[in-house]
């Protein structure tokens, strides 16, 4: 009998520390789409070496974007890797939402959709891992045209498109 009740106690815990850890990973995109959609308003935009960007985002990340700005003419990001926009409206802050999170190797995938011209929205999904027991966005991924910017091809960096 008291090995059914630690077992439900442990089951209990589990389930609520997973809840929380779910809720941090949903504040911390939240929280990096609240800065960087304002500071993608601004010129410049936010660089890859602010404080606010190595909060949210995780190093390797932040490192292969500062490398393919680097190369002359590149074709590897053909818009800002965080909105796959070539730019962004104030006006569409508001229809920001998420999705929930899921599990994966690694991780965490969290759903997001991102107010776009005409009422519309641009699903994106967003890849956590932990850096520092932090809950940063590694890669993000364009849903809604099934594209992904090959950041991580080490051909294409050396290539340049």
């Amino acid at each position: 009998m008291r090995i059914l009740i630690l077992l439900a106690l442990s089951l209990l815990t589990a389930c609520s520390s997973h809840s929380d850890d779910n809720q941090l990973a949903i504040k911390q995109v939240t929280n990096f789409y609240g800065f960087y959609l304002a500071a993608f308003l601004k010129d410049p935009p936010p660089t890859y070496e602010s404080p606010e960007m190595r909060r949210y985002v995780a190093a390797d990340t932040l490192s292969r974007l500062a490398a393919v700005d680097k190369i002359p003419e590149q074709e590897i990001v053909s818009a800002d890797y965080f909105t796959y926009t070539q730019d962004y409206d104030a006006a569409w802050i508001p229809a920001f939402k998420t999705g929930t999170v899921r599990s994966v190797t690694g991780g965490k995938v969290l759903d997001i959709w991102l107010g776009i011209d005409h009422g519309k929205s641009l699903h994106l999904e967003t890849y956590l891992k932990r850096e520092n027991m932090t809950w940063k966005i590694y890669r993000v991924r364009n849903i809604s045209d099934n594209y992904e910017a090959p950041i991580f091809s080490a051909g294409r960096l050396r290539r340049g498109w």
